[in-house]
């Protein structure tokens, strides 16, 4: 049976891809190309034109949501009860291994492990269970599962990935070792990890060319989604299944090829005709989500890059708000800026604040704009994250603080008195948690007279009087430090910054420790005067936020986690150098830089109608004062115009709204529903209600007209500063 109306959506490049059904191709697809459509609608066509066998299709995909929705697309198109095979490869890996896995040694039925229990087996290999003997074996156990599993994630050989990755000769060997006994023990336990489905069918098929034989005839057309991000040993097992009948369909984008870092080989797809010589390439450039002025930006960031195919994303999607840049004096008149544009946003142009979100480089860049959004008022969720203050290590870091100014907090007592690890179980926390209710006391009290509580053996009490030490040193240091110090010393007394800095699989978190450090100095700095226990306060009262509607909030992410999304409206923040591209980008190689500038790609085409860029001269971060060069990226997007900056150097208490300008709409109006508020009426001595933060005094007042800022003290809070234009809302005068 013909069925040529399944085609008609297509544009032309679009149909010939689709209707090309023989041999191996090559798609290149664009962002916003609808490479989804034609890969689903090939798969259609075969079924209803070439008549092929729904039971010879294969379609693979990265992620299980991805997989579902390309089964409903096939569904509605072929049938529900239509059999082709969609799903991710690792899922796809495990349906095969369960039916041929005594070929390569393993029982039926054997264990898939989760990153928990994969943890858990190293544990007991390193003799160091979850109660762990002390800090180090904690630290050790970081570094080597990481090189484990960079090992098997990258395919490398171990010895091999050792010479070239691991520099102390003594955790060379270590990891060695280890990564043996891990894989015997894996084995031992009839179970594999998720590395182990793709390595272990690879095996198989070269192992068992009958077996292969057999998967080759059932799977006569191959799709692969994504192609961009597959790793060496994904490739390797598509490159296997299709010399059978060579019928290889892969769609991918060498431009938004961003996961280097976790093994996806970019070489994949740009030297595809060197395994596959006959393949036909079409290139998917009408790019249906963006308007021209975004997609030239796009354009013109990418064409510097050198590993890539020559294409152009076009649109029909003429004219539209021009992309506007932004260069701040300093990181507060940026988030100033960035809050300014979201309220004229949603107050003038018609947008609702789930059509925009703020995309940065790191997710350590998060706070300032979660705090801004939160004493404004707007609704935001962290996408693919979590809010700042929510964060593990920050809680961790939060509970030593507590713990400190106010020891008799159980709560945070318990969550700490183990992390870093101390050999302190979850079983004797309990005991110590009865012990303090039986007697109508606090932990601080039991863990204070340790050597007097019944129940625990001599090293026990030994571990806990160790805790205790640190404890009381924590209390004595915060009668004695300003709030910076403080936390300072908090941080490397616990013991909580060497702990996670030894953990390399996560260095996003050291970061967040730093940054927690500059948020305590900022408020110090803000409210002169005002003590860590105030600072604690106003945390408290950000983190208990009322649970939002995440239908209609911003958008707050990191650039990796909104991949495959788009927005109407996009904000890409902190483009400074060192920080997008990264300072490891920078410092290594020219393939670093193109993977950053891929990632910047992907930024710009997130946004459906409306771009912005900001970047800041002067960033505090990690502590620091930081002078910074704008990204390189930025020029490139613009060309040959530059943006508008600040005239005059601001100080660090102050910050001014005016949008930039890129060569395109020049800075706009002051909006009116800025200007129906009376600013005139906010002066210093006088009282307001704010509906988060109670009732408050102005202190002090700068700028002018929908410039005016307003310091306003609350009590327990300190000082807080407002563009009152933005803020007047949600405060009234008393």
């Amino acid at each position: 049976m013909t069925d040529l109306s399944i085609l008609e959506n297509l544009n032309e490049e679009q149909r010939r891809a689709v209707v090309d059904t023989e041999g191996a191709l090559l798609v290149l697809a664009g962002a916003g190309s609808g490479k989804t459509r034609v890969l689903t609608t090939r798969v259609a066509y075969l079924v209803k034109n070439m008549n092929v066998d729904p039971y010879n299709i294969l379609a693979i995909t990265f992620t299980n949501k991805a997989a579902g929705e390309m089964k409903q697309r096939v569904a509605n198109m072929l049938g529900e009860s239509c059999e082709v095979w969609i799903s991710t490869f690792h899922s796809m890996c495990a349906q095969i291994l369960f039916r041929e896995c005594e070929r390569i040694g393993y029982g039926k039925n054997f264990s898939i492990y989760a990153e928990a229990e994969c943890a858990r087996v190293l544990k007991r290999i390193m003799k160091s269970p979850s109660d762990a003997d002390n800090e180090k074996n904690a630290k050790l156990f970081d570094t080597y599962y990481g090189h484990i599993k960079r090992i098997k994630s990258f395919n490398r050989d171990p010895k091999e990935y050792a010479e070239a990755c691991i520099g102390e000769s003594k955790i060379k060997k270590e990891t060695l070792r280890l990564f043996d006994l891990y894989q015997a023990e894996l084995k031992n336990n009839n179970a594999m990890d998720f590395d182990d489905l793709l390595i272990n069918t690879v095996k198989l098929f070269d192992e068992n060319p009958d077996v292969l034989e057999r998967y080759q005839r059932r799977f006569r057309y191959i799709h692969v989604d994504e192609f961009q991000d597959t790793n060496k040993i994904q490739y390797r097992l598509v490159r296997q299944l299709a010399k059978g009948y060579g019928n290889v369909f892969v769609v991918g984008d060498e431009d938004q090829s961003i996961y280097g870092w976790r093994g996806a080989e970019i070489s994949n797809i740009l030297d595809f005709k060197k395994d596959f010589p006959d393949a036909k390439v079409y290139k998917l450039e009408q790019n249906y989500r963006s308007t021209a002025h975004i997609l030239n930006a796009a354009n013109r960031v990418i064409a510097n890059n050198k590993k890539r195919f020559d294409k152009v994303l076009k649109t029909t999607k003429e004219g539209g708000k021009r992309v506007e840049v932004f260069n701040a004096y300093n990181d507060r008149e940026e988030v100033d800026y960035v809050m300014r544009n979201i309220n004229d946003l949603v107050t003038l142009a018609g947008y609702n604040y789930g059509d925009i979100a703020i995309l940065m480089r790191a997710n350590s860049l998060s706070r300032q704009f979660e705090e801004a959004l939160t004493l404004y008022n707007m609704p935001y969720r962290v996408y693919g994250g979590i809010r700042f203050y929510e964060r593990k290590e920050i809680k961790e870091l939060l509970c030593y603080l507590r713990i400190a100014i106010n020891p008799f907090d159980n709560e945070s007592a318990a969550r700490i008195i183990n992390v870093p690890r101390r050999g302190i179980g979850d079983t004797t926390v309990q005991k110590l948690i009865e012990c303090a209710g039986a007697n109508g006391t606090h932990l601080f009290d039991v863990v204070k007279n340790i050597e007097n509580v019944d129940g625990l053996n001599a090293g026990t009490k030994q571990k806990i009087a160790g805790f205790k030490n640190l404890w009381l040193g924590l209390i004595d240091a915060a009668g004695k430090s300003d709030a910076v110090a403080f936390s300072e010393y908090v941080l490397k007394a616990s013991g909580l910054f060497d702990m996670y800095k030894a953990d390399e699989a996560e260095p996003d978190r050291v970061e967040n420790l730093k940054e927690f450090v500059s948020a305590v100095n900022l408020f110090r700095k803000d409210n002169p005067g005002k003590t860590i226990e105030d600072f604690l306060r106003m945390v408290a009262l950000i983190s208990d936020a009322d649970e939002i509607d995440d239908s209609n909030s911003v958008t707050l992410a990191t650039i990796h986690a909104v991949k495959g999304l788009e927005f109407p409206v996009v904000f890409i923040v902190a483009l400074e150098e060192n920080i997008f591209p990264s300072s490891h980008a920078v410092i290594e190689s020219d393939d670093n830089i193109e993977e950053e500038r891929r990632l910047m790609y992907v930024a710009i085409t997130r946004a459906k109608e409306r771009l912005y860029v900001s970047s800041s001269r002067c960033r505090f971060r990690f502590n620091q004062r930081q002078n910074n060069l704008r990204s390189r990226f930025v020029q490139e997007l613009i060309g040959n115009v530059p943006a508008k900056t600040p005239q005059t150097p601001q100080s660090e208490q102050k910050s001014t709204f005016k949008p930039a300008y890129t060569g395109a709409a020049a800075a706009k109006p002051a909006s009116p529903a800025a200007n129906a508020v009376d600013v005139s009426e906010y002066t210093v001595g006088r009282k307001v209600e704010h509906s988060k933060f109670g009732t408050g005094v102005i202190v002090s007042v700068s700028g002018s007209g929908n410039e005016t800022i307003a310091g306003i003290e609350f009590e327990n809070l300190g000082i807080k500063k407002f563009v009152v234009a933005l803020a007047a809302k949600n405060m009234r005068l008393l």
